[in-house]
């Protein structure tokens, strides 16, 4: 028995998205770095493995009914393991769960945006809110599973404005890093340990919302890890209450009271 008509549209598109990334990963521009151009080789292959498998497998049968809306183990598994190395790569351009649009033709599920990049200020949110804009639109054409030549012109287009957006979460990532827009550090006062909850608010009261104090005991970790491994806090950073652990490293005590404040205000 063929495969569905539902198997082959998906299969198209499994093969489109393919070929963008082979394209893609045969860029020279900066961004995919090695690593992403591995990661999109990686994807097409999988890509490729799942378009066979939709195209090969015999569909299933219920009471002499064919099954239109199932998809065999090994498409679901090679889709699977192409959106973890999406997720995992964010730079190539691919949205974590891409394969969404490999699989509406055959489950009718929607295609979703990719992660907001928000907040941020009124000039990301219109670039952004543009690149969505006509994202959404591109989803509505290809919800009404049009001939194969538009779907292929429809993907390239989403995929053009998934690489869009990921270039602006890049030049986002580079400007928030930049000294002007990094958070102020709160100038922490130096004060002796509290023994009590009172006694750390009254020190607040007289020196400041952002104090720090030695330990009297060395059972807490540092916030910050070196590659993973923790090490042992000797201080404490408290801004208005909020308290976080740190060692005298002093960027991991500027971070920490950063931190502080911003744990601070998230408890409202």
């Amino acid at each position: 028995m063929p495969a569905t008509p539902n198997a082959l549209a998906a299969a198209h598109r499994a093969n489109t998205i393919a070929t963008i990334a082979r394209t893609r990963a045969a860029s020279p521009a900066p961004v995919p770095n090695t690593e992403g151009r591995a990661a999109l080789l990686e994807i097409a292959a999988l890509l490729e493995t799942a378009a066979h498998s939709l195209r090969t497998e015999e569909p299933g049968t219920w009471d002499g009914i064919v099954i239109t809306n199932t998809m065999d183990w090994d498409a679901s598994h090679a889709l699977r393991t192409a959106d973890e190395i999406a997720a995992a790569h964010p730079a190539i351009g691919f949205p974590p769960l891409f394969s969404q649009y490999v699989t509406a033709p055959v489950y009718g599920n929607e295609v979703g945006l990719p992660p907001s990049l928000l907040p941020g200020g009124p000039v990301l949110i219109a670039r952004e809110g543009g690149l969505f804009a006509r994202l959404h639109a591109i989803h509505g054409h290809l919800r009404r599973m049009p001939p194969a030549r538009d779907t292929t012109a429809l993907l390239e287009g989403a995929f053009a404005l998934h690489w869009k957006h990921a270039l602006l979460a890049a030049s986002e990532a580079v400007a928030a890093d930049r000294p002007c827009n990094r958070p102020a550090v709160p100038a922490a006062i130096e004060i002796a340990t509290p023994g009590t909850t009172m006694a750390l608010r009254r020190a607040h009261e007289a020196y400041g919302p952002t104090v720090t104090y030695g330990l009297t005991h060395r059972r807490l970790p540092c916030h910050v890890s070196n590659q993973g491994v923790t090490h042992t806090a000797v201080r404490m950073v408290s801004h208005r209450g909020a308290t976080i652990a740190t060692c005298d490293d002093d960027s991991h005590r500027n971070a920490a009271a950063v931190a502080a404040r911003e744990l601070y205000d998230s408890l409202g």
